[in-house]
This record gives structure tokens, C-alpha cells and sequence, in this order.
């Protein structure tokens, strides 16, 4: 089933690990009953130095992905 992607929601929020901010992507949509569900969970995609190089990064690969498949 696909999901509805006039919803959908990209949580680009780096997480921080060995000095770094670890991008990686959470989309989501809401589910027929109103209740958050994940589309896609993305591992760590690169490090940075910089939280904003991070964010952007992950905002620009979850649009990307969502893009090839879902057009």
C-alpha cells in the first residue's frame, strides 16, 4: 500500500556521535487512523561538523528518495 504523500514529513535531526552530527533521515505520514507511521528510516548517511551541514544533507537525500519513489 502506498502511503498518503500529501502528508508526508521529513525529521532530518542529526544525532551526535564521536564529535560529529551523524545524518540521517525519518519520513513519515499519518496512518489511516490518524496515528503517526514510518515511510522510511534511514541509517546514518555521512558525518559533518557542522548540526546545519547535517540537517541540510539529510533534508536534501529524504526529498531525493521521496522523489524516485514516489515521483
Amino acid at each position: 500500500m502506498q502511503p498518503d504523500t500529501r502528508n508526508i514529513r521529513i525529521d532530518p535531526t542529526p544525532r551526535r556521535a564521536d564529535g560529529e552530527y551523524m545524518a540521517h533521515a525519518r519520513i513519515s505520514t499519518n496512518g489511516a487512523d490518524g496515528s503517526e507511521t514510518d515511510v522510511f528510516v534511514s541509517g546514518d548517511l555521512a558525518g559533518f561538523d557542522r548540526r546545519d551541514e547535517a540537517v541540510a544533507f539529510a533534508a536534501k537525500w529524504a526529498r531525493d528518495w521521496l522523489e524516485v519513489r514516489f515521483g
